[in-house]
């Protein structure tokens, strides 16, 4: 455990340093090699598939899924870690030393500088693939080597377009960068609005969707890499983003129409979370060793949710605690499995409270029970959240269709053995959407950005830490961490942290 702390340390260290380089000053994978590479679909392959390395990396450095999507929502209700609380409270332009607190989430989070290592590593492939000879790909005719082209193109299209999403629900405006910049560039980028990324994003979302396989379905990669439904699920997000529900509404029947996707039945619901599951659509492999997580560690999502008897060692509450009004009023049915198989209520002295179970496919490493492994993967889209996305369109588009969005959400609670709503009215119809989107995705990350959805929909405020005026102010956005300003002088900061990050 010892050394996986100290390789672990070491990459923090190295994101740090990276930082204090030139903006995008970033070595992609492979970059010493592109004179001898790409010659071959194995190569493409391997480049291909390393973005979805790097989009990992990205994600399990500052823990990104769940500390932007559901750490700051009503789901929990404090951090026993005061950088967490940080986090959790908005108190989100602190000052921080990034020499001294090398490992504090409060720094990681303001950096984007991994989502552009994975970006950089996209437009490499788009560069390089694009001028590759189709003879180079697998396939007995060419129309088949061809689609093996196209298949890695769609890939890199797909991925920039995700990565550049992403940015875009955490930061806002961003640097837009679409050609493969040399590593070495000295080049100032000044940020895009959003609105031009998110077009960009959508086109580069088109472009994957034609050049990619319906489903990967006889691949191990199933679900790990993308897809045309991963696309679709994609955009269905984009658009419901950017309150484009008729067109989101589309992109939804996309994915649910296809036949390629079943639900879990209710006893099968926690296999979610192990990977694969019948109806995953985009994952980010971790469930095996060489790709997990340490679950014994205060920096992964296992340490900070979890407690004994899942992680050896650890006593008392977790370090992120989970909202008990929220479970209850979430789950008043105690029959449904999200909450039966999901949840489990454990006691430290006077204080008891409940800790979510989903990601409690633990291991101990050569049977050394001070070195476990978290082997879930992270589930990014998945049937369930599209159907409840589509009964939000449904909801929200310009001919609203209640009945339909009801249809949905008591479709979803028969799966998992929850009661039937009824008496819904047609005011209420979306709250009760977003309700059960709660109950499906808790801790999925998925719950923050719901609730801005929400917010900018019915105008009714969803948190504790930011009112009315700072949420029409765009204080849900994330500030931009200082140390990057000095890289790109022709950085500015989010709109709303402008002289408010220390």
């Amino acid at each position: 455990m010892k050394a996986k702390h100290i390789i672990l340390s070491l990459a923090m260290v190295s994101l740090l340093s990276a930082s204090c380089k030139k903006f995008l000053d970033q070595q992609p994978v492979s970059a010493s090699t592109d004179e001898t590479s790409w010659q071959s679909d194995g190569d493409a392959n391997s480049a291909v598939a390393s973005i979805y390395g790097l989009i990992r990396s990205a994600f399990n450095t500052s823990l990104a899924v769940y500390g932007y999507g559901d750490l700051p929502t009503d789901e929990f209700s404090q951090s026993q870690n005061a950088s967490w609380q940080n986090v959790y409270t908005f108190n989100w332009g602190v000052a921080v030393d990034p020499v001294v607190n090398i490992d504090d989430p409060m720094l990681k989070l303001r950096l984007f500088t991994n989502y552009y290592t994975a970006i950089a590593q996209s437009n490499r492939c788009l560069s390089f693939i694009s001028a590759m000879p189709v003879t180079d790909f697998t396939g007995t005719a060419t129309a088949d080597q061809t689609a093996e082209k196209n298949k890695y193109l769609g890939e890199a299209y797909f991925t920039r377009a995700y990565m550049y999403f992403n940015m875009c629900r955490i930061w806002g405006s961003v640097p837009l960068v679409l050609s493969n910049t040399d590593a070495t560039t000295t080049a100032q980028i000044a940020k895009s609005p959003q609105d031009t990324i998110l077009n960009h994003v959508i086109s580069d979302i088109n472009i994957a969707i034609k050049y990619l396989p319906a489903i990967n379905e006889a691949s191990a990669d199933r679900n790990y890499r993308a897809d045309k439904g991963v696309a679709y699920a994609l955009l269905a997000h984009v658009y419901a983003w950017q309150g484009k529900y008729d067109l989101c509404n589309t992109a939804c029947d996309q994915v649910i129409n296809s036949g390629n996707y079943v639900l879990t039945s209710p006893s099968t619901f926690t296999s979610i979370y192990k990977g694969q599951s019948s109806e995953s659509i985009f994952e980010i492999a971790q469930n095996t060793v060489s790709e997990s997580t340490i679950a014994n560690a205060p920096y992964s999502l296992s340490g900070l949710t979890l407690t004994a008897p899942y992680i050896t060692g650890f006593t008392g509450l977790p370090i992120w605690e989970i909202n008990n009004t929220m479970v209850t009023t979430l789950y008043s049915d105690t029959n449904d499995v999200r909450y039966k198989d999901c949840f489990k209520q454990i006691s430290s002295g006077s204080t008891n409270l409940y800790m979510c179970t989903k990601y409690t496919n633990i291991q101990n490493v050569n049977n050394n029970a001070t070195y476990q492994v978290s082997l879930n993967n992270m589930v990014i889209f998945r049937l369930a959240d599209i159907m409840l996305l589509k009964a939000e369109a449904l909801c929200a588009k310009s001919a609203p269709d209640y009945a339909g969005a009801l249809t949905i959400v008591n479709t979803i609670r028969t799966n998992r053995n929850a009661a039937l709503l009824t008496g819904v009215t047609s005011a209420n119809m979306l709250q009760t959407v977003i309700d059960e989107r709660g109950r499906e995705l808790f801790l999925e990350g998925h719950r923050f950005y719901d609730l801005v959805r929400l917010e900018r929909l019915n105008h009714v405020q969803q948190f504790g830490g930011i009112s009315a005026a700072e949420f029409t102010a765009g204080k849900y956005y994330w500030p931009i961490d200082p140390s990057l300003f000095t890289m790109n002088p022709k950085l500015t900061q989010t709109a709303f942290w402008t002289g408010k990050v220390n």
